[in-house]
């Protein structure tokens, strides 16, 4: 690799890290509560970063379905490959599949697709992080406790945001320019936010049966990288659209995992676990799975 692609890559990936590290570095030195920020992001900016984001780029509802059935196909293939992994190590399947299946496509997968591949990669990882966000609060709930239906998805406006995103885009409408602007303002928090509390949040986690961590974190990476690799090619996906799945696919298990955990009491110290070994070996491979994909 050449010096200036290496440091190409030093320039995608380490401003992600550094703001991880600043959140995490924040929290040894003053302890907050981030409900506050999360339901800001989650009820404010990131339906605002969604409907900002859609609006202005011009969406395939054919691309769109693609992307959704690449989603779905991804996580089949994380159930199935994951799912034979952990049944021949008798692991708890509520437990130990779901840190497999559900990545951090969100506030890391974000960040680091607008950094490699501008905007356009970011339009569409935003599809992919909502493929992934329907699927982990119906099927991943569903994991956690059999007897619930779960409509948890329908009470988030994020699923509304990128209807209404989707429609503007199509129907080419023009949101008035006032705003349009105070829209895509709080929708310009989202980034740094998620970062930052992703920091926050690792620091609270602890590493326990660390070979067993690192051994499922990591499955979450290598499967997805390759289920990413194999449905890209299998859906006749090209361009930036291939390695916007191929990326998002690769991400750590999502930190999310935890609080589904902790919320439907399954053992949320282990998954606590599996996640910050997952992101530390993230560390090491994100960057070479970028260099691959831009080169």
């Amino acid at each position: 690799m050449s010096i200036s692609a290496f440091q190409e890559i030093i320039n995608i990936v380490f401003p992600v890290f550094i703001i991880i590290g600043v959140g995490f570095s924040f929290s040894k030195l003053k302890k907050i509560s981030l409900s506050s920020i999360n339901d800001l992001v989650i009820y404010i900016t990131t339906p605002c970063l969604i409907i900002s984001s859609l609006s202005k780029f011009p969406i395939n509802l054919e691309l769109a379905s693609t992307i959704f059935l690449t989603t779905c196909g991804v996580v089949f293939i994380c159930l199935i490959v994951g799912g034979l992994i952990v049944k021949s190590l008798d692991l708890s399947y509520q437990v130990h599949l779901p840190p497999i299946l559900f990545a951090n496509t969100g506030n890391m997968g974000l960040p680091l697709l607008l950094f490699a591949f501008g905007q356009v990669g970011f339009n569409i990882g935003i599809l992919y992080m909502v493929s992934t966000t329907f699927l982990h609060y119906t099927l991943g709930i569903v994991l956690l406790n059999w007897r619930i239906k779960s409509l948890e998805i329908f009470k988030l406006p994020l699923i509304y945001s990128t209807i209404i995103g989707i429609i503007i885009s199509i129907k080419q409408y023009q949101i008035p320019v006032t705003l349009d602007r105070s829209i895509e303002l709080l929708g310009d928090i989202t980034i740094p936010a998620m970062i930052f509390s992703l920091g926050y949040k690792l620091a609270e986690l602890k590493l326990s049966k660390v070979w067993l961590s690192f051994l499922i974190g990591s499955l979450r990476i290598f499967i997805g990288f390759f289920a990413g690799l194999i449905l890209a090619n299998l859906f006749n996906l090209d361009g930036i659209a291939k390695k916007v799945v191929i990326l998002e696919a690769s991400m750590p298990p999502a930190v999310f995992n935890f609080v589904l955990a902790e919320k439907y009491r399954q053992n949320s110290q282990t998954v606590a676990s599996i996640i910050m070994a997952g992101t530390i070996v993230s560390f090491f491979v994100i960057p070479l799975i970028i260099s691959y994909l831009i080169n």
